[in-house]
């Protein structure tokens, strides 16, 4: 399983999604971190850009080659989108990545499938 998470610093989860230019990727097997890589995108690479800006040249995104993408927020369309592409995206409040990814192998992270959020609001 290959996961991202939004990260502008490197240490914490932050930001939202759509905006996001800089990821840690894991790979995961049998419960186990098998690779990590950092990924810095330019400007004008993020999601929300990929999905919606015409203008932005055609590149495969990264996060398109990832089965879960984590998180702080993230919009419908660009959720959608994601899904499309085959990845899912959650929500989680964490921010400590280290902390995520134990959570995640031991199956205890607590948090939600992103577009979850907009059938919770009774529409």
């Amino acid at each position: 399983m290959k996961v991202a998470i939004t990260s502008t610093d490197q240490t914490n989860i932050s930001g939202k999604a759509d905006e996001c230019l800089k990821y840690w990727v894991y790979t995961i097997e049998n419960k186990v971190v098998v690779n990590q890589e950092y990924i810095q995108l330019k400007e004008g690479q993020n999601l929300y850009n990929i999905f919606v800006d015409r203008a932005v040249e055609i590149f495969v995104h990264p996060i398109f080659e990832v089965d879960m993408l984590l998180t702080h927020d993230i919009s419908a369309l660009v959720t959608a989108r994601l899904k499309e592409k085959r990845t899912v995206a959650f929500i989680i409040e964490e921010t400590n990545i280290e902390e995520v990814l134990k959570q995640l192998i031991a199956g205890t992270l607590q948090g939600y499938i992103a577009e979850e959020q907009h059938n919770n609001c009774g529409h």
